[in-house]
């Protein structure tokens, strides 16, 4: 097949067909240009990316070729916006983890603002006590009753600054850290009393363009609204089933809930039963000033379910199952989102399957 007036060959990296393909949609021969509309055509292949990421590369591939604007600067101006689809996603967490950081220094800080009051208490009474003219038991003894009391004080600081160590400020519910915790402590627990073991991954779905059409605030709101509804879903069955249900904040829009003593199909049927909630839920948008914007507005999610299963010998260990879930979130967003998606263990040797609810 000749390529073009010289007579030179494709690339090597370019099959026949899939040249002539490029060819007629006007695509340049040099490599960069017919290397990366491969790399945006396989996008779908790639499974480190979400569907929300893919479907914005492959947006921008098929603005290149409708606008046929094959310049330098076009090219790098794709690179950089690919780029910065790619690092986004994680750009977020950070922001997100950042944030939390600084809520938790400034709840410390002010613990220590107020224990400094204490503290100046304390010296005080002390001196008070000395300079009373009590005897001497009756001096120490209030001495010890106030140092007793600071210590009691302090704590209760340290039960709150680890509630609030474990707590993801917007939600309510508990952050990444209190799920890694959480899912470690249920794994030895399901070990040592064989019982079974769930996970529910959840992803928002669009939930980029809720916050692009919305606004970050509302968007804020709806992570907030979903955090509620997971929270009183784990107190309703968990009390109902007799079983723990721990709902996490995975991280941006993603969320996990650790179900105990619960397999996967009864995990799926819940599965079920949380996005059937939130889907039902009429979120209401309001103004800074609390006044009705929008009601109405439907949330829709994603869910992935996993059991804790050892797989063709590899181990049931919390990095394993997550990964599993994770498979199944993805195959359901595959699938058309708002839905649930079971991850079934592969046999030996064979293929992992997804299966639909």
């Amino acid at each position: 097949m000749k390529n073009d007036a010289q007579g030179q060959n494709p690339p090597s990296f370019c099959l026949e067909d899939l040249c002539a393909t490029l060819n007629r949609l006007g695509v340049p021969r040099q490599s960069k240009w017919r290397g990366l509309s491969l790399y945006m055509r396989s996008i779908k292949e790639y499974d480190f990316l979400d569907a929300s990421q893919k479907e914005l590369i492959q947006k921008l591939v098929v603005d290149v070729l409708r606008k046929k604007d094959f310049s330098e600067e076009k090219f790098k101006e794709v690179v950089r916006q690919n780029e910065r689809i790619l690092h986004d996603p994680w750009r977020r967490k950070v922001a997100a983890s950042l944030k939390e950081t600084a809520k938790l220094v400034g709840e410390m800080y002010q613990l220590l603002g107020r224990r400094r009051d204490a503290v100046e208490d304390l010296e005080s009474s002390t001196v008070q006590a000395v300079e009373s003219g009590k005897e001497i038991d009756e001096v120490l003894s209030d001495i010890r009753k106030g140092f007793k009391d600071m210590v009691e004080v302090m704590e209760r600081d340290v039960d709150i600054l680890q509630e609030l160590s474990l707590t993801d400020p917007l939600t309510g519910i508990g952050n990444r850290r209190a799920f890694d915790q959480a899912a470690t402590e249920a794994m030895e627990t399901a070990r040592r009393l064989s019982e079974p073991l769930s996970l529910l991954m959840i992803d928002i779905d669009h939930f980029k363009f809720f916050n692009d059409e919305h606004g970050h605030r509302i968007g804020d709101q709806a992570l907030a609204t979903v955090g509620s509804l997971l929270k009183t879903f784990a107190a309703e069955h968990g009390a109902k089933d007799g079983v723990e249900i721990t709902p996490s904040r995975y991280g941006g829009e993603e969320f996990a809930v650790v179900l105990s003593g619960i397999g996967r199909e009864q995990a799926a049927d819940l599965a079920e039963i949380l996005r059937n909630k939130i889907g039902r839920y009429n979120f209401v948008i309001r103004d800074v000033g609390g006044q009705l914007v929008t009601a109405g507005v439907k949330i829709n999610v994603s869910i992935g379910v996993a059991e804790l299963l050892t797989d063709c010998g590899m181990a049931a260990d919390l990095a394993h199952l997550v990964d599993a879930a994770d498979k199944a979130l993805y195959q359901a967003k595959a699938q058309g989102r708002n839905r649930v998606c079971l991850y079934e263990a592969p046999a030996c040797n064979g293929p992992r399957r997804m299966t639909a609810s």
